[in-house]
């Protein structure tokens, strides 16, 4: 093969790959805009207010809570504002890129901001894993509860009124947790944050779900 075919294969192949960056980059944004529009559907139809491009000012909102850390605010988008069964609330899609050094990937969940009316106590409610119990057994936080040992090995619970704190968490409510899909709930002053890690609507129908569930958790922390 002679020098001029070679440099004409490599320019059709760069060209190539070119092309299939540009495809990508354009299919990518095609459903995302799909996706976004089926939401909208879905939350005027529950009569909330719908923006889908991103919106800072939402996501400014987790400023004070530990998912804010992962992101930038400008990674809030599909955000529904407004009353669901007569709870005020924000929702919207969160994302944020993890990177390992070789390798990355983008954590996106669908995430509900509800009013702290009844003044609970500020609190983190997680998954536990390994790592924590190793931590734990170095003396960091994490109220446990005999009586139900499989919510305190599920979840990691924590907060700056533990006496508060356990009032709030009566047998009912460490059963709801234990016996549901692993849920976050973030308590700071007058917001309440609920998603589940990683989990977003993907489907129609899917974001009045994580709605419903939200309001769920507060008129059982609320009852």
């Amino acid at each position: 093969m002679g020098e001029v075919e070679k440099i004409t294969y490599l320019s059709l192949g760069f060209v190539g790959v070119i092309l299939l960056v540009w495809w990508l980059v354009r299919h990518q944004k095609k459903t995302e805009k799909m996706h976004s529009a089926r939401i909208g559907i879905e939350v005027e139809r529950l009569g909330l207010s719908f923006q889908g491009d991103s919106d800072p000012s939402a996501g400014e909102l987790l400023a004070p809570h530990p998912l804010g850390k992962w992101g930038s605010a400008k990674g809030a988008r599909s955000v529904a504002r407004g009353s669901y069964r007569g709870h005020p609330l924000v929702a919207f899609e969160f994302s944020y890129v993890v990177s390992t050094g070789k390798s990355s990937h983008t954590v996106r969940q669908t995430v509900v901001i509800l009013e702290n009316s009844k003044s609970l106590p500020d609190l983190e409610l997680c998954a536990e894993g390994v790592l924590d119990r190793f931590k734990e057994y170095f003396g960091a936080q994490d109220f446990d509860f005999s009586a139900h040992p499989a919510f305190s090995k599920k979840y990691r619970l924590r907060g700056t009124d533990e006496d508060s704190i356990r009032d709030l968490f009566r047998p009912e409510v460490r059963e709801y947790f234990e016996n549901n899909d692993m849920i976050h709930v973030d308590i700071k002053e007058q917001q309440i944050l609920i998603y589940k890690p990683g989990k977003y609507a993907k489907e129609q129908g899917q974001f009045e779900e994580f709605l419903q569930r939200a309001v769920e958790i507060l008129e059982l922390l609320t009852r």
